[in-house]
C-alpha cells in the first residue's frame, strides 16, 4: 500500500491564526505580570526596586519581541508549506491530464 500523505489547508489557516491568538494571551499575561512586578513598590523602597522593575520591563520586551518574530517565522513556514503544497497538487494533476 502505498503513503498515504494529505494535508489541510483550511487546517493549516487555522493554525497560523490560532498561533497568532495565542500570542496575544501571553503579552496579556505579561501585562499583568508587569503589573504584579510594579505592586512591589508598595512593600519595597530605596532605589532597587527600581532597577528590579527596570529590569522586568526590558526582559518582558524581549520576550514579546522574540515571541512575535517567532510566530510570524511560524506562520510563514505553514504559508509556504501551504504553497508548496498547492503547487505540487497543481503539478500532479497537469501530468495526469490526457
Amino acid at each position: 500500500m502505498a503513503n498515504q500523505q494529505k494535508f489541510d489547508f483550511d487546517q493549516a489557516e487555522g493554525l497560523k491564526n490560532k498561533l497568532q491568538s495565542e500570542i496575544a494571551k501571553i503579552e496579556s499575561d505579561l501585562k499583568r505580570m508587569a503589573t504584579m512586578v510594579e505592586g512591589v513598590k508598595s512593600w519595597w523602597s530605596g532605589g532597587s526596586e527600581e532597577a528590579f522593575i527596570a529590569n522586568f520591563q526590558t526582559t518582558k520586551g524581549q520576550v514579546v519581541t522574540s515571541l512575535n518574530k517567532w510566530i510570524e517565522d511560524y506562520k510563514q513556514l505553514i504559508g509556504q508549506i501551504a504553497e508548496v503544497k498547492r503547487q505540487s497538487d497543481a503539478d500532479l494533476a497537469s501530468k495526469l491530464k490526457i
